[in-house]
């Protein structure tokens, strides 16, 4: 019976997008083929692609606390606030962050695609913070 309500519990859990090997192949792995300025311009759109994401499910989190505070009978402009704000600073730690793991590069050819990876990789987290607040904390 334990079993039973265990697969039970695992099925009905919503996955977030993006788990931790499919961040490494979009991030890292997939460009490994690539050379030079094809391998920086590789993980460029890679980061690019993770933004497009990062911005999808921030737009999801926006509409997903409007529905909760419709359903509460409130208005969500303060979280709406919170959380637009909380992005802006987000955004501010990923660069500092994807900053510094871009001096790693100490000037070598790596230079700008340590930045890409980090910022790709920062980005698919930060996508799945936003599901798991949607599903997890809103219930939607």
């Amino acid at each position: 019976m334990r079993a039973l309500l265990l697969v039970l519990l695992l099925l009905s859990t919503p996955t977030l997008a993006f788990d931790q090997a499919q961040v490494q192949a979009a991030c890292y792995s997939d460009c490994g083929k690539e050379t030079g300025s094809t391998f920086k311009a590789c993980l460029a759109r890679a980061a690019d692609t993770a933004d497009g994401v990062l911005n999808q499910e921030f737009s999801a989190l926006q509409d997903a606390v409007k529905v909760s505070a419709k359903d509460m009978g409130v208005k969500p402009d303060a979280q709406l606030v919170m959380l637009k704000e909380a992005q802006r600073k987000w955004i501010a730690f990923r660069d500092e962050a994807c900053n510094f793991e871009d001096s790693l590069a100490f000037g070598a050819t790596a230079a700008g695609g340590y930045l890409s990876s980090c910022i790709c990789a920062l980005s698919y987290g930060r996508a799945n913070d936003f599901e798991r607040i949607q599903h997890f904390i809103l219930g939607q």
